[in-house]
């Protein structure tokens, strides 16, 4: 099992402001992760065998101070859950301000927007049954127990499944929060689960086209779009053996053979529409992924951000640049210096390399108690239920 897979570091489940800096009293080192998620694992399991559970009509559809026979039945899962009080009658079949909120507080827990409305995606995770979120429960607290000896240490740590990247400090204390953009779900683009150490940065970046984002999207879309690289500035170079040469875009056309071979390289030059926005974080991997900006802000508005071909997008990266440039940042808050440089083209060596991890979890206590759980976005769970057989069966 990888190693990156088991950091204690993995999540702390904050819901902070985006790119407020946030200085916390406490945290939950590996020990409390691994007792609180052993009561749950308790309760879940005493759920799955009492056959309490009732999945609701994968049909129904609630909205405020609506009346529907399902009602009834959705409060008594929610109670089940925890996030309606048992004092609660469940014979009332009103759609009311109380269950709105139980399904708020439900919604919050499973990283659905917390609207109160009763739709396709909160009835999907409201049927996962008690036993499939054991499973769940019981993969995590494998991970948070073989992540005991790991110790504390500076880090950027990014939780896959909940979209998020924290920055920790010397002792493991998380100080800041920001939304993350991550790899599609297909398997060709999933941001790969890793660690290792960001050593520099990159202001006003260049971007290489990968291969494959050339052949499958940029060619096609020229087709169409003839102005699309002089748009978005970008510039065609051609393999001359150890040399790459600027050529003209309609070499691209010209040369099937060529483009299929791989001896054309798109270049995207700094500015407002690159890619990368202006800045991007380097560390070594063979899977050539990094953390970087972005001109398109407006997809961190979403729940479920999985739309990169790899790479990590970072909603806040001139403050996760401060942090990695000045250990001291969390206690002012301000912009690094060296951040606000011009347009040019730059790298900047960290002070010290700082560790990175690209983690996935989806299931952990948050700061206020509550049971978090998240989507099996790549399939990873799955495979490791699988690996390690882990099922009601083989649970007591």
């Amino acid at each position: 099992m990888r190693r990156w897979f088991y950091l204690w570091l993995a999540f702390f489940g904050f819901w902070w402001a985006s790119g407020a800096v946030q200085a916390q009293t406490s945290t939950f080192a590996p020990a409390r992760q691994v007792e609180l998620l052993q009561e749950a694992r308790q309760r879940f399991l005493s759920l799955a065998k009492s056959n309490q559970w009732q999945p609701v009509d994968k049909h129904l559809c609630l909205v405020a101070c609506e009346k529907a026979p399902e009602v009834p039945g959705l409060k008594v899962l929610l109670q089940l859950t925890g996030d309606l009080p048992a004092h609660v009658s469940e014979k009332d079949s009103l759609f009311d301000d109380t269950l709105i909120e139980a399904v708020r507080r439900f919604q919050r827990r499973h990283g659905l927007i917390p609207d109160g409305v009763v739709g396709p995606q909160t009835l999907e995770a409201l049927n996962v049954s008690p036993a499939q979120r054991l499973a769940q429960i019981e993969l995590n607290l494998k991970r948070w127990q073989l992540a005991l000896a790991q110790p504390a240490q500076r880090m950027v740590f990014v939780n896959l499944p909940d979209f998020s990247l924290h920055l920790l400090n010397e002792t493991g204390q998380p100080v800041w929060r920001t939304n993350v953009i991550i790899g599609q779900t297909n398997k060709d683009f999933q941001t790969i689960p890793m660690e290792s150490q960001i050593t520099y940065l990159v202001l006003n970046p260049t971007w290489t086209v990968p291969q494959s984002i050339l052949r499958r999207e940029i060619i096609p879309l020229l087709k169409h779009d003839p102005n699309y690289l002089t748009r978005n500035r970008m510039l065609v170079y051609r393999q001359d053996g150890a040399q790459r040469v600027q050529v003209s875009p309609k070499e691209l056309f010209s040369n099937p053979a060529g483009v299929a071979k791989g001896i054309y390289w798109v270049v995207q030059q700094p500015g407002p529409t690159n890619s990368l926005g202006k800045i991007k974080f380097m560390f070594p991997n063979l899977h050539d992924i990094y953390l970087h900006d972005t001109p398109n802000r407006t997809l961190f508005a979403h729940p479920v951000r999985a739309y990169s071909h790899g790479c990590v997008r970072v909603q806040n990266p001139e403050l996760l640049g401060s942090y990695l440039l000045n250990p001291d940042w969390a206690e002012t808050g301000k912009s690094s210096p060296l951040l606000k440089d011009n347009s040019l083209n730059k790298k900047i060596t960290l002070p010290a390399p700082v560790a990175v991890t690209l983690a996935y979890y989806t299931a952990w206590v948050d700061e206020k108690g509550d049971l978090q759980f998240r989507n099996d976005l790549y399939g990873i769970d799955k495979q490791e239920r699988r690996r390690l057989d882990i099922s009601l069966d083989t649970l007591h």
